[in-house]
């Protein structure tokens, strides 16, 4: 027992991971309460409308802050050491961000009308939320900023116990929205929430006596030219995700509609759910651990260290968890949800195969935000994507509702083995290449 404990507090990933576990275990308890509720509030079709306005909040937001928060998370870690650097890329960020979420705000407000109609298209005129979306971005911008400074100083404790707060506030405020409302409460509900994760990020990083920086230094209009060349990069690399993986997932869920019925888009959106939440478990640790770690150290070596370090690591944990959901499947599903849902049992199996495929491609892809590689990642990025879309196309009209989750392991194996190609000197070359 002794050895364990020994074993824990040396391996840092193992104290981030066992930490941030607490944070999950909430997140999926408060995510299986709501799903309840929106499952019996809401319905099928209802969450297939919900799972549209999420995706377009998905791709708006990272526009809003350009795709800089990996950008600004490497350079944190990098110049920790460097206030004047650091002030620098921050402030040129800051001018940036400013001005695209200002531009996409102006665009949101006065396409309000056409949005509601593409997107939500009910007997109800919701375009207000699109006009109140368009003053949530500012919001959103200031909470990005805040917790890349934590995630790039590897506050790891801190930056938890943050999404542990929002998490709780979210909840409360999407539980009473839905229960009072319905499908309207559940669309203001998502509207809220960058007002809500800004305001908590900004008090609790206030409230912080130890901190490294003053937040009021680094959102200063000072602007660089020449570190926004080197920010566009990431600018591109998460854009070209952020833009294309929601408008993809849309067209794909809008083919579902068409095809199959307006049910089984709710049922591909239930299984979604259930694999964000986790989901939610690897990917905060690969924004913790992973890209600090490389960023710091970029030699061939410490790559593939770090990451047969999280696949001895995680990977054993992943399995285990996967199949814990598999077998529980039918329950979750008539706890989680209702009766209408009960066809979603047979997408699992892809789903989560799928999702151990992607976890193991995800953390080899972070080579390219860490290097800042922009040619290969958008090489990798966009193939990705379209393989999605084309696979959607074909297995859809074969295989019904399961057809789009068979595309979505087809994907992701796709991704792997072009992965293998595109990082062959980084996995299977000894030395570093000069």
């Amino acid at each position: 027992m002794r050895r364990l404990l020994d074993k824990f507090n040396k391996n840092l990933l193992l104290k981030v991971a066992g930490f941030n576990s607490i944070h999950i275990f909430l997140k999926i308890g408060t995510g299986a309460i709501m799903s309840w509720i929106l499952a019996n509030y809401v319905g099928a079709a209802g969450m297939g409308v919900l799972g549209n306005l999420r995706n377009f909040m998905q791709g708006l937001l990272t526009f809003s802050v350009l795709g800089l928060e990996n950008g600004l998370v490497k350079n944190t870690a990098q110049y920790q050491e460097q206030p004047l650097q650091l002030k620098k890329v921050f402030n040129t960020s800051w001018v940036l961000s400013i001005a695209a979420s200002s531009v996409a705000a102006i665009i949101v407000f006065f396409a309000a009308s056409w949005l509601d109609q593409q997107l939500i298209a009910t007997d109800v005129d919701f375009s207000i939320v699109f006009k109140l979306i368009a003053f949530s971005l500012p919001f959103y911008v200031i909470f990005i900023f805040i917790t890349s400074l934590m995630q790039g100083f590897e506050w790891y404790k801190k930056f938890i116990i943050l999404n542990i707060i929002i998490s709780i506030l979210v909840f409360a405020m999407s539980a009473g929205l839905v229960y009072q409302y319905n499908l309207t409460g559940a669309l203001y509900s998502l509207v809220f929430v960058p007002v809500i994760q800004c305001a908590a990020a900004l008090f609790y990083w206030l409230s912080q006596y130890d901190q490294p920086v003053h937040l009021k230094e680094l959102l200063g209009f000072h602007f660089d030219g020449r570190t926004s060349r080197q920010l566009f990069k990431y600018s591109i690399m998460a854009l070209v995700s952020a833009l294309l993986i929601p408008l993809v997932n849309i067209l794909v869920r809008e083919y579902v509609r068409s095809e199959v019925s307006d049910e089984a888009a709710g049922w591909w959106e239930a299984v979604v759910r259930i694999s964000s939440y986790y989901m939610l478990f690897v990917t905060s640790l690969i924004s913790l651990y992973v890209l600090p770690s490389l960023s710091k150290d970029t030699t061939y070596s410490n790559y593939r260290s770090t990451i047969l370090n999280f696949y001895k690591t995680i990977l054993p944990l992943v399995i285990i968890g996967l199949i814990a959901v598999y077998l529980s499947r039918n329950f979750l599903i008539s706890f989680l949800f209702t009766e209408e849902f009960e066809p979603s049992t047979t997408m699992f199996k892809w789903q989560l195969l799928g999702d151990f495929v992607k976890i193991i491609t995800t953390v080899m892809a972070f080579r390219f935000i860490a290097v800042n590689d922009l040619w290969r990642y958008l090489i990798a990025e966009v193939l990705s994507i379209l393989s999605f879309y084309l696979f959607s196309l074909y297995f859809i009209p074969l295989y019904q509702e399961e057809g789009v989750v068979i595309a979505y392991l087809g994907n992701y194996l796709f991704y792997f083995v072009l992965l293998l190609i595109i990082l062959r000197k980084e996995l299977f070359t000894k030395h570093q290449l000069i």
